[in-house]
C-alpha cells in the first residue's frame, strides 16, 4: 500500500489523467496509475481537487446549488431514545445535502483506509482485496485472556467535534486542501458549528479527528504494556498488570488534551474473575456471545414456534390489539440480526449458531409445512359456506386468487370493522392470518 504522502505527490502529478479516468472509464487509466488499488484511486481523485469548479464537478452538483447548500444547509431535528435511558439528538440532512454527503463519505472512507491505524475498527470500509477486516469482533479480539480490561466511553462524541477541528482536518495533513476547498467541505459536513449526529459524513470525519489521539495512545500503551483499540467512541485497554491510578489518570489526560470528554458513568475496570465485555462481546477466554443474549434468542424462538408470529410480536413489543405487519417484519429482522451476530462472533460453522439458524428457518416456514394444504382446504370450504359479501369474503377470494397483499389488506379491514367474532369466524381469521404470514415470510426469505 502506498503512503499518503506518496498519494499526495501522485495526485498532483497525474491530475489530468485522474479526471480523464473518472469521467472516461478504465480505458483512460494511465499506465502510471495502473498500480493503484481502487480505494487509492478514489483517494487520489479527492486529493486532486483544487478549485470550487472542480469540487462542483466532483460532487456532480451545479455550482449555484452547492453554494446554496453551503450557505443554507437544511437539517431535520428529532430525538431517539437511548437504550439505557435519555434521548439522543439527531440532525438529518435533507435529501439534496444527504446525496452530496454520501458521495463525500465514499471518497473520505477510501482516503481514511490509506492511513487507518490498526487500532481503529469503527466506521471503516472493508474491501475484500485487502484481507484484514475492521468490525466489533476484531476490535474485541486483542483483549481476550487479559487479567484487566479498561472500558472508556467518549461523551457526546460527534457533537463535541467542532467545525474548527473539521476545517483543521481538511486544511492540513492528510488533505492539505486550500482555504476555499477546506471551508466549503467543512460547511457541507458540519451544522451549528459542530459535527451533526445523523450526517453520513460524520463517522468517517470523526476517525480523521481521532488520528492524533490514536497515535498518542498507541505510543503510551506500548510504553506501558497495554493493548489498545477504538471502535468509534468506545476505547478499550487491556493488560496482565494491574491498572494503577497513575496510568488511568495519564490516559484520561491524553483524551482530554485531544478535546474529548469522558463519560465517567461508563468508565470501568474489570478483572478476569468478572465478566469482561468489549463492544458487546465477552473476552474473558475468547471472543464470545453473552449467555443472556443466547437465552433471549432461544426464548424468542420458542415463543415463535408455540404462538406464531402475530402473538409473539405482540408480546415482544408489548402491543395491544392486532399487530401491524411493519412490527412483525421488525421482529423478524431483530431476531435474525441477533442470530447473525452469534454467527459473526462464534463463526458460521459454530454448532450453536447453526442450531439457532435451523430453528429460525423452521419457525418461519421456509420449508413447506405439511398442514398448509389442510388449512387452505378449510379456507376454501369456509368460503363456499360464507354467504356475506364483506371484507372477509373479499380477503378469502383474494388469497385463493394469489393476491396475498390485497388479501392481507381486506383481512385487516375485516378485523377492524368486526370487534366480536363467532368462534368459527375467529378460527377462519386465524387460519387466514397463518396462511398470509406463511406467504409473506416466504417472500421475505427470497
Amino acid at each position: 500500500m502506498n503512503t499518503f504522502l506518496e498519494l499526495q505527490v501522485a495526485s498532483n502529478k497525474y491530475r489530468k489523467q485522474l479526471w480523464r479516468y473518472f469521467y472516461g472509464g478504465k480505458k483512460n487509466l494511465s499506465k502510471y496509475l495502473d498500480e493503484y488499488k481502487n480505494h487509492e484511486l478514489n483517494a487520489l481523485w479527492l486529493l486532486s481537487i483544487e478549485k470550487p469548479a472542480e469540487l462542483s464537478l466532483f460532487l456532480d452538483t451545479p455550482f449555484y446549488c452547492l453554494e446554496r447548500l453551503i450557505n443554507n444547509p437544511s437539517y431535520k431535528f428529532y430525538q431517539v431514545e437511548k437504550k439505557k435511558g435519555g434521548k439522543r439528538d439527531i440532525y438529518a440532512p435533507n435529501d439534496e445535502l444527504k446525496k452530496i454527503q454520501k458521495k463525500l463519505n465514499y471518497y473520505l472512507q477510501a482516503s481514511y483506509l490509506c492511513i487507518k491505524p490498526e487500532e481503529a475498527h469503527g466506521f471503516v470500509i472493508n474491501p475484500g482485496y485487502l484481507g484484514a477486516k475492521s468490525n466489533i469482533v476484531e476490535n474485541a479480539r486483542p483483549h481476550t485472556q487479559k487479567k484487566y480490561v479498561l472500558n472508556i466511553d467518549l461523551k457526546d462524541f460527534f457533537s463535541n467535534i467542532s467545525a474548527k477541528q473539521v476545517w483543521g482536518v481538511f486544511s492540513s495533513y492528510p488533505f492539505n486542501f486550500n482555504e476555499q476547498i477546506s471551508t466549503a467541505l467543512t460547511l457541507l459536513t458540519t451544522y451549528d458549528r459542530k459535527l451533526p449526529t445523523g450526517a453520513p459524513t460524520s463517522p468517517v470525519i470523526s476517525n480523521f479527528i481521532c488520528l492524533k489521539l490514536d497515535a498518542e495512545l498507541k505510543v503510551f500503551c506500548s510504553d506501558n504494556l497495554l493493548n489498545y483499540t477504538r471502535y468509534a467512541d468506545d476505547l478499550t485497554f487491556s493488560t496482565d498488570n494491574p491498572i494503577s491510578d497513575d496510568i488511568l489518570l495519564d490516559i484520561m489526560n491524553l483524551i482530554k488534551k485531544n478535546g474529548f470528554f469522558i463519560n465517567e458513568k461508563k468508565l470501568r475496570v474489570r478483572s478476569s474473575n468478572k465478566k469482561q465485555i468489549v463492544t458487546g462481546i465477552i473476552v474473558n477466554d475468547k471472543v464470545n456471545v453473552d449467555r443472556t443474549l443466547l437465552r433471549k434468542i432461544r426464548a424468542m424462538l420458542h415463543d415463535l414456534s408455540k404462538n406464531g408470529l402475530h402473538d409473539t410480536t405482540q408480546k415482544h413489543f408489548k402491543l395491544l390489539g392486532y399487530v401491524d405487519k411493519k412490527y412483525q417484519i421488525q421482529f423478524i429482522n431483530k431476531l435474525q440480526g441477533y442470530i447473525n451476530f452469534v454467527g459473526q462472533v462464534r463463526g458460521k460453522t459454530d454448532s450453536r449458531y447453526l442450531s439457532l439458524k435451523r430453528s429460525f428457518d423452521d419457525c418461519f416456514s421456509f420449508k413447506e409445512h405439511t398442514d398448509i394444504k389442510e388449512v387452505e382446504f378449510k379456507i376454501e370450504f369456509f368460503n363456499k359456506a360464507y354467504k356475506k359479501e364483506d371484507y372477509m369474503k373479499l380477503a378469502i377470494n383474494s388469497y385463493l386468487s394469489g393476491d396475498y397483499k390485497i388479501a392481507a389488506n381486506f383481512l385487516d379491514d375485516f378485523i377492524y370493522t368486526n370487534r366480536f367474532l363467532s368462534i368459527e369466524t375467529n378460527g377462519m381469521v386465524n387460519s387466514l392470518k397463518y396462511l398470509l404470514e406463511y406467504r409473506e415470510l416466504k417472500s421475505i426469505k427470497k
